[in-house]
């Protein structure tokens, strides 16, 4: 998962995310088609991270809920748009609304790939898969459960294969629509895409 994070703090890829010829025949990944909430982490900086995913849109929560760093992204993958919430002083009535860059693919790895065996994470069986297209300098390879839920993603970084997401806790259910709302006060700055690449965390 590349640089797929809302924090420096997790290095390519929160995830959703190895080095290895691309396959000679593809069929598309799995998208997820149940609504559920999972606990994952990124075991080299051991940052923890919170995901929901309700009714095609997805909320990623980053650090301690309050905490001075935490960040929370709203994401709605087929508009590609996102909304960006900081508790950071002065900002935590400011949300920020971009562009969702190309390479974010913690939330929507590339469409093609091939499968190449079979793992459990977290209890969850899951298919793993290798993706066609290549995400910065090589493939991503994520294992996907059936239903289209990314498990675990590695990637390379910095010339090594390492695991940048992986879920431990997971439940399926509905969500609150709130969750994937902007809490009510808070004012929505359009980022212009220009300025994106100055904000930490978008992009590769």
């Amino acid at each position: 998962m590349l640089r797929s994070d809302l924090s420096p703090a997790i290095a390519l890829g929160v995830a959703a995310m190895v080095a290895a010829l691309a396959p000679a025949c593809a069929d598309p990944l799995p998208r997820p088609s149940v609504d559920y909430a999972a606990t994952a982490r990124t075991p080299a900086t051991g940052t923890r991270m919170k995901v929901a995913h309700g009714n095609g849109r997805m909320r990623v929560e980053v650090g301690a809920a309050g905490s001075s760093g935490a960040m929370t992204g709203l994401i709605d993958p087929k508009k590609k748009r996102m909304v960006m919430l900081t508790a950071l002083p002065g900002m935590d009535k400011v949300a920020l609304e971009m562009e969702l860059p190309e390479d974010f693919s913690f939330t929507d790895l590339p469409a093609d790939g091939a499968r190449f065996g079979n793992d459990t994470v977290a209890g969850e069986a899951c298919e793993l898969w290798r993706t066609s297209e290549k995400v910065g300098s090589d493939p991503v390879e994520a294992c996907i459960t059936p239903d289209g839920i990314v498990m675990r993603a590695k990637a390379t970084v910095n010339g090594k294969e390492q695991v940048v997401f992986e879920v431990i806790e997971l439940a399926r259910g509905p969500q609150d629509p709130a969750l994937f709302e902007v809490p009510k006060g808070v004012k929505i700055t359009k980022v212009p895409r220009s300025m994106q690449g100055m904000i930490p965390g978008l992009g590769r």
